[in-house]
């Protein structure tokens, strides 16, 4: 009877443990609109949920401390408050608070088997679920336009009562002409839904390799029209690294060159195309410009600007204090170079890497979320980027591979267990 306890008691924690982590992937994707908001402060869905996760996971006894993160953690925080202290004056402390409550969750990692005997597989396969959910949405969203006319269609924000919706300044609906890009419904932003559909992609063109689900995100990929998703695939067909990273890059270009040449006037694809020209300095209204370009126009204008400011940076939050006579964004490089300094940047780019060091991913994905985090928005304080990065790999356990690969490693399964202990 004690035997038969057992087995129930930890069969309903594992569904409540599933179903916390589905709601965590769902608050960094479908869920992006929502959140708290009283007066001007907005809490988004994924810092809602990221905290209840991480307690009914350790409620469970299904959570544990990586020694090597929360090392790394220590020192970033430490970096971060030096940096406070030494810019009092322009510091903000709500940002040094955020930026510490944003990587606490980076320090856990799920004992292995908390949410499946195959913890990798069932987190990845609920992951492609979603994706394919996002490309229906966003792929019926841009072909209902012509029927209809509808603001709610593109933005149902103002459907969300006040305090149940994320506040922000975002580029929600964008014309293209007579009609507006794809965001996929759910997203904030165009751009966002692309770099999912990229994700989405690259999950499914390395396992299943299933045709419809690939034709479907590939499309909604097309409709949103950003070079966001674009960047991403291009950057994730460089790995791993070797002699069959050119052949990879030029069927991807190939294959680029065959949509355009089938669909360019069908879809307007000659828009996307032209936005090439918007890294030139002649562009600096351009979007390009403004995530890509400036920003290390930024860094290098001001890195020396004060005593220590190379190696501890100008203060949490000061980065929008400061004037320049053209627009600017704040990709996650630049912010932590001129926040925290040479010392901040290696330290969160180490614990971010530390993060992403799981062979429960493969290796294309985990540098397409390397890359979006590091230079493709201001992500280091998106709660949506960091958290969808611990739920496909950060909080995954250390011996964990996706079932494919799991054959490749039950030779050393004694290597598996003694390392999942530090993770």
């Amino acid at each position: 009877m004690s035997d038969a306890v057992t087995v129930s008691r930890n069969s309903t924690q594992r569904r409540v443990l599933r179903a916390a982590t589905l709601l965590l992937l769902l608050s960094v994707t479908v869920l992006e609109r929502f959140g708290l908001t009283a007066g001007a402060v907005s809490i988004s869905a994924a810092m809602l949920a990221i905290y209840p996760f991480l307690g009914i996971a350790g409620l469970a006894g299904q959570l544990v401390l990586s020694l090597e993160r929360t090392l790394l953690y220590g020192l970033c925080m430490a970096v971060a408050l030096s940096s406070l202290l030494v810019n009092e004056e322009s510091a903000s402390f709500s940002s040094f608070a955020l930026l510490g409550a944003m990587y606490l969750p980076f320090v856990f990692v799920l004992r292995e088997g908390a949410l499946a005997e195959d913890d990798a597989s069932w987190i990845y396969a609920r992951f492609l679920d979603v994706c394919l959910l996002c490309a229906a949405a966003g792929v019926a969203q841009f072909a209902l336009q012509f029927v209809i006319h509808a603001h709610w269609l593109f933005d149902y924000s103002s459907y969300i009562p006040a305090p149940l919706r994320m506040n922000g300044i975002f580029n929600t609906v964008i014309p293209m002409g007579s009609l507006n890009k794809s965001n996929g419904f759910f997203f904030r932003e165009p751009s966002g839904f692309s770099y999912l559909m990229a994700l989405g992609l690259i999950a499914e063109t390395v396992s299943s390799k299933r045709p419809w689900r690939v034709a479907l995100m590939a499309g909604a990929l097309l409709l949103t029209y950003s070079g966001t998703g674009i960047l991403a695939l291009l950057l994730a067909s460089l790995y791993p690294f070797g002699v069959k990273t050119v052949l990879r890059l030029a069927g991807i270009v190939l294959a680029g060159a065959l949509v355009f040449w089938l669909l360019g006037d069908a879809l307007n694809l000659s828009f996307t195309l032209g936005r090439v020209n918007e890294f030139s300095s002649d562009s600096s209204q351009s979007s390009g410009y403004i995530r890509y370009v400036a920003p290390g126009r930024l860094v290098a204008e001001t890195l020396v600007d004060a005593p220590f400011s190379a190696f501890i940076g100008h203060g949490p939050g000061t980065i929008f204090h400061t004037l320049r006579s053209y627009e600017f964004h704040d990709p996650t490089w630049a912010k932590l170079l001129f926040e925290y300094g040479a010392f901040g940047f290696l330290g969160f780019l180490s614990l971010f890497l530390l993060t992403l060091r799981r062979r429960s991913l493969p290796v294309q994905l985990r540098a397409a979320l390397f890359w979006g985090w590091l230079v493709m928005g201001g992500h280091l304080l998106s709660p949506e980027q960091n958290f969808l990065t611990l739920v496909l790999v950060g909080l995954t356990p250390f011996g964990s591979s996706l079932a494919p690969a799991r054959a490749r490693t039950e030779s050393a399964p004694a290597v598996a267990v003694s390392r999942a202990a530090w993770a």
